[in-house]
């Protein structure tokens, strides 16, 4: 059956990102008809709002032509807004914006984290505590309103113009981390220092503040080693991949166990899409 592969992967939708997100390789896109990979320069605004409004849109002319299709990838709130959408939550203020990057920027992420766990322990208990702009937005929301961003979060479920079915690869913990060590590795081969150092340039967009990428800019001033690098950004990658492997079990999802079969899947979830 052919099934056109949606990405849900908020880092392979770059252009200028290749092998540090692991996109799909020229063969398998030449054998399969994907969407939503490389289709955006990280220089553009692109955002999760951005990401869905896409995404139904490309899904209207995609079933003209599919009954089915499949959304890969291991973006949560990607994946969570296209199907349950989110509440509407106030636009970042500017003027607090430069104050609270003015105080990042001087005493670093520490004060971000101690705010927010001041003012919203239920968020400060599930947002990646490491990753700045999410603290920043949360912040943002929360010093506007005098509000926790979490009260923002209960989203309203809406109906979609087609039904959907979860299936979570559930890969032994183990296996996960060797494969995750492995692709490094494999990374490293294929010139991902080189890849990283074009981008330097751009190393404070957005985009960039990733994993596979951050944890090269101190090398190329010198900091740390080449051997640090590659540590971080394999022991990053397991923590983000237990991250979402946490995310996906509050679903309600059919569980595919691991087997040989599976083992070069790359999406921690897949959803089978089918119009109304």
């Amino acid at each position: 059956m052919e099934c056109p592969i949606i990405s849900a992967d908020s880092r392979q939708i770059y252009k200028e990102l290749e092998i540090g997100v692991a996109k799909p390789s020229r063969l398998q896109l030449e054998r399969t008809e994907h969407h939503l990979i490389g289709e955006v320069s990280i220089k553009e605004d692109f955002d999760t709002a951005k990401y869905v409004e896409v995404v139904l849109d490309r899904l209207n002319s995609l079933f003209d032509k599919h009954n089915h299709l499949i959304l890969a990838g291991g973006t949560g709130l990607y994946i969570d807004t296209l199907l349950y959408g989110i509440d509407d939550m106030p636009t970042n203020d500017p003027f607090i914006a430069e104050a609270l990057q003015q105080s990042f920027s001087e005493s670093g992420i520490a004060v971000l984290q101690d705010e927010l766990q001041t003012k919203d322990p239920v968020y400060y208990a599930q947002v990646d505590r490491s990753n700045h702009v999410r603290l920043l937005r949360a912040l943002n929301v929360i010093r506007q309103t005098n509000r926790p961003f979490s009260d923002f979060r209960n989203r309203q479920k809406i109906t979609r113009p087609f039904d959907f079915i979860h299936f979570n690869i559930d890969i032994p913990r183990a296996i996960l981390y060797e494969r995750i060590d492995r692709r490094v590795d494999e990374m490293i081969q294929d010139g991902l220092e080189a890849e990283v150092k074009s981008l330097i340039n751009y190393k404070d967009l957005q985009a960039l503040q990733t994993v596979g990428y951050s944890e090269w800019w101190p090398y190329f001033d010198g900091h740390i080693s080449k051997d640090e690098v590659i540590d971080k950004i394999k022991q990053h990658s397991r923590n983000y991949a237990k991250r979402q492997v946490t995310w996906f079990k509050k679903r309600e999802n059919i569980s595919v166990p691991w087997s040989a079969n599976v083992l070069e899947m790359k999406s921690d979830i897949t959803l089978h899409l089918e119009l109304h």
